[in-house]
């Protein structure tokens, strides 16, 4: 018991010692102190859970530290020690003497002073944390699709669910929109977009990228792609656009996406933007160029078309509103015009028709029909909006040429549809292509900027059974006017028909300006001519006669039907280059006077009535084409007229009116047949390379048959045999000629049995044997069930009185190309040449209902194909209406005209 006290005396002393006693005499400090941290790391404590709070409502998430300090700050037991502490602390002050230098329990004081001193530390720690969070919360995970407003679809539902169908069909991985600018793309990929919201999908990230202003490129998309997969900046910063493309690879290669890509402009190798093309995820990408879509292997590519009428009308009246539709009796009539006016392009529907929302005046519907039909430029958002948008196509052209091409098409009426052909050999006229010496060149020249023209959609191409033609949106057309209007080398002064006058369309040059002249004088809808005299156009044009037009190219009078030319109408036309006088039926004489047309480079005189050529044609040394299609009352051309034209590679007269339009066989022969004396000026021609004639003597038939320069020229050839011709001659012209360029062969009275050497002709397009009374099949001697190579490019037979035609050909046939087969007065022809995968989709048949209920067939799969395409006769009132013509083109505008 006595060593015990002895023991607890010397403990005591030995903890007074002078550090033992800074502990003990500072208690009181440091309990204060200690009392002071708490309140502070509270202070700090409600800083940090208001910001973190603030950053939950915004949408950040706090950091997983910041959470872990707040919630040791919160901890129960460490506020318990240190009130614990706290109010030991007070208990040991009062055991305090010696002024506060010691302690009636000296280990007890320093035990407590100790721990106290430990927790301010602790405090402090936390403190100094909570003090130094720079940021609480990060911002919040991208979504996996972004939401954007739901945007007006009418009229591309259908449209909308047939894209949403192969966005979730595995096997297509990459699909292409492409369409003119405004017709609705980047509405149609939002709203994929939308859906990818709404309906049950399994993809990890969908991410859409708009090119706004900027030009989607790889930068573009590397830059939305870091935001949608939330890629740090310490990470992104530090890498080059290959180092970036790794890190994106390497994240979405471990997600399926959806990509949305807006208004390409170009092929674009997703690769090097670190997009991996795997199976289950999807590129969706809108253009207006479709090389873009052909470029970039697309699976599956979408035209996105203008609006129907009726779905047009529907989103016009959306804009407008009914109220407004509903103010006036008239209005909705006015209105119905005006959203025609628009050419279905949603973009000029939702931009004119928010124009006219607050238009109740009937006064101002009525204005805004006349100025959208005259001046759309100034009608409100055309100059400002819908033209700009359009003008990108046009500006971003390869070539001036491309450019210049473009804008020559104004010089169509709107809805016209243009042959290809003969769009390009006018653009040859005008030396708008390279190469124009060699006309097989500047046409394939010409061929690709069509083509080109169409992919980035400033020309449509219509494909019918009825032929291969393009049209310009009436918008796209306006704009054309509207750019030439500004360009002092393409200025153009259009016309058109309205309230039975000709009128000049706005935006249009005068004839001192002009560079080229359109003057159109018909219904577009029913080819129907209207009488136009040039005198009265000319002073109601407040046009001097003859015009002084210094700077013209071009000058295209169609359908017309023109009484007169006046004299001296050329005089003030130095540079006139093309004129195109054609399908003028009224139009009996072109008087050209000395000098005049000198340069002339294209001449078209079809389907007028003209008599006889102007002998000072024969001046024209630049001429290169030379058209006189369907001239019946054409007497003959002067001899030597045509060995003058030195530079001549086109000439062609051929009938373009119907086959039955003639009374009798001699009619024809008389009219179109080409004399003997202009062969030999024809093949006399070091350039010529594109010859269409009617051959209906024995004499120009024997000529023809000696000439393999006029063989290898041939591109249209109508033979009409004279009685006295043998068939031996003609099948041997046939079967030993060169036809290389051969399209177009209408043979007649021919008593040959079998055509067989035609399967040689190699780019034959349109065939027609009509009145061979011996003729039995077309080609013979072939062994049933083997392949027959030939008639690729076939694209009309026509077969007409051929009593003793039992059989086109022993074996099923191809026919990649063909558009129609017509048959009329061949009772024994009981078996064609056809297969279900025979022909185009849009192949036709036409003939008698008799005779197609005749025909037999190899399995009912081929009669099923055929029975939908098949066309009687009795579905026309007056079958001649369907009956083809001597040409392909002469059939096709024909069945074109018949079907409007």
């Amino acid at each position: 018991m006595i060593l015990g006290d002895i023991w607890t005396i010397l403990r005591d002393c030995f903890l007074c010692s002078f550090y033992v006693c800074g502990y003990i005499r500072d208690l009181e400090e440091k309990v204060y102190t200690l009392s002071g941290k708490k309140g502070e790391l509270q202070g700090v404590f409600d800083g940090v859970d208001g910001r973190v709070q603030q950053a939950r409502q915004d949408g950040y998430v706090p950091t997983p530290t910041v959470l872990h300090w707040l919630d040791d700050v919160k901890s129960d037991e460490r506020n318990h020690r240190v009130d614990s502490l706290l109010q030991s602390g007070e208990d040991e002050k009062a055991k305090l003497c010696l002024r506060g230098h010691c302690s009636w329990n000296c280990y007890s004081a320093y035990s407590v002073s100790s721990k106290v001193v430990r927790m301010t530390d602790v405090l402090q720690g936390l403190i100094n944390t909570g003090n130094g969070f720079k940021d609480v919360a990060d911002p919040p995970p991208p979504p996996v699709v972004e939401m954007l407003p739901e945007e007006i679809t009418v009229g591309m539902e259908s449209r909308l669910n047939d894209v949403w169908g192969y966005v979730q069909d595995d096997s297509v991985r990459i699909i292409c929109l492409y369409g003119v600018r405004g017709v609705g793309k980047t509405t149609l990929l939002r709203n994929i977009n939308h859906k990818f919201s709404n309906a049950g999908h399994n993809f990890d990230r969908v991410i859409l990228v708009e090119s706004r202003t900027d030009v989607i490129n790889i930068e573009t998309i590397q830059f939305v792609l870091k935001y949608r997969l939330a890629i740090p900046n310490e990470v992104w910063d530090n890498k080059n656009q290959q180092g970036r493309a790794a890190e994106i690879f390497q994240r979405l290669s471990q997600r399926r996406f959806a990509l949305l890509l807006d208004d390409l402009r170009g092929p674009i190798n997703l690769a090097e933007a670190g997009v991996p093309v795997q199976n289950g995820s999807k590129i969706v990408y809108t253009t207006i160029m479709e090389d873009a879509c052909n470029a970039m292997g697309d699976q599956m590519k979408f035209k996105v078309d203008c609006l129907l009428p009726d779905d047009a009308w529907n989103l016009f009246r959306l804009m407008v509103k009914d109220d407004v539709l509903n103010s006036h009796p008239d209005i909705p009539g006015l209105a119905e015009t005006v959203a025609g006016l628009c050419g279905r392009l949603p973009l000029a529907l939702i931009t004119i028709g928010s124009a006219m929302a607050s238009r109740r005046n009937r006064d101002a519907w009525e204005n805004a029909v006349v100025e959208l039909s005259n001046y759309p430029a100034e009608f409100p958002g055309m100059g400002d909006l819908i033209f700009p948008r359009l003008k990108f196509s046009y500006d971003h052209l390869s070539s001036e040429t491309h450019k210049t091409c473009f804008l020559f098409y104004s010089l169509f009426l709107k809805n016209q549809l243009i042959r290809k052909d003969e769009l390009v050999d006018l653009w040859i006229g005008e030396g708008l292509l390279r190469g124009s010496h060699n006309i097989a060149v500047a046409r394939m020249q010409g061929k690709c900027i069509i083509d080109s023209l169409i992919g980035v959609c400033l020309l449509e191409e219509v494909q019918t059974y009825f032929g291969n033609y393009v049209k310009m949106h009436d918008l796209l057309r306006d704009l054309a006017l509207w750019i030439a209007s500004q360009d002092e080398g393409n200025k153009i002064l259009a016309s058109k028909p309205e309230n039975d006058e000709l009128i000049i369309e706005r935006h249009s040059a005068t004839w001192n300006e002009a560079v080229r002249v359109s003057l159109w004088s018909f219904l577009v809808t029913s080819l129907a001519p209207r009488p136009f005299s040039l005198r009265r156009f000319l002073k109601k044009s407040h046009t001097p006669a003859p015009p002084s037009c210094p700077r013209l190219l071009t000058l295209l009078v169609r359908y017309a039907s023109m009484k007169e030319v006046p004299k001296g109408f050329f005089q003030l036309m130095p540079a006139l280059r093309v004129l195109q006088w054609s399908r003028n039926r009224r139009l009996t004489k072109l008087p050209v006077e000395k000098g005049e047309l000198i340069n002339l480079r294209y001449l078209n005189l079809s389907d007028t009535d003209i008599s006889q050529l102007p002998v000072e044609i024969k001046r024209c040394c630049q001429l290169i084409i030379l058209m006189l299609d369907g001239t019946e009352k054409l007497t003959a051309i002067p001899k030597g007229l045509l060995s003058e034209l030195s530079a001549l590679q086109v000439f062609s007269r051929v009938p373009t009116d119907d086959y039955n339009d003639y009374e009798s066989d001699e009619d024809k022969l008389s009219v179109f047949g080409v004399s003997v004396s202009s062969l030999h000026e024809l093949e006399s021609l070091k350039h010529i390379q594109d010859v269409s004639v009617v051959l209906s003597t024995l004499d120009s038939m024997q000529k023809f048959q000696s000439s393999s320069k006029l063989q290898s020229c041939i591109r249209r050839l109508i033979i009409e045999t004279p009685e006295s011709s043998s068939t031996s001659s003609i099948t041997t012209m046939l079967h030993d000629g060169d036809f290389q360029n051969l399209q177009d062969l209408f043979i007649s009275n021919c008593s040959v049995q079998y055509l067989t050497c035609l399967v040689k002709i190699p780019v034959l397009r349109f065939l027609f044997a009509a009145n061979c009374p011996l003729l039995e099949e077309i080609i013979a001697n072939h062994q049933a069930g083997q392949p027959i190579i030939g008639f690729t490019h076939l694209k009309q037979l026509n077969l007409n009185g051929l009593p003793e035609l039992k059989s086109i050909c022993g074996s099923t046939m191809a026919f990649p190309s063909l558009e129609s087969i017509y048959v009329s007065q061949c009772q024994n022809l009981k078996k064609l040449p056809l297969n279900s995968q025979s022909g185009k989709r849009n192949t036709v048949l036409i003939g008698g209902e008799e005779w197609w209920n005749q025909l037999a067939w190899d399995d009912d799969a081929t009669k099923d194909v055929f029975s939908s395409k098949f066309i009687p006769f009795s579905d026309f009132p007056n079958s001649n209406e369907l009956e083809p013509c001597y040409t392909y083109e002469a059939s096709v505008m024909k069945r074109y005209s018949t079907m409007l």
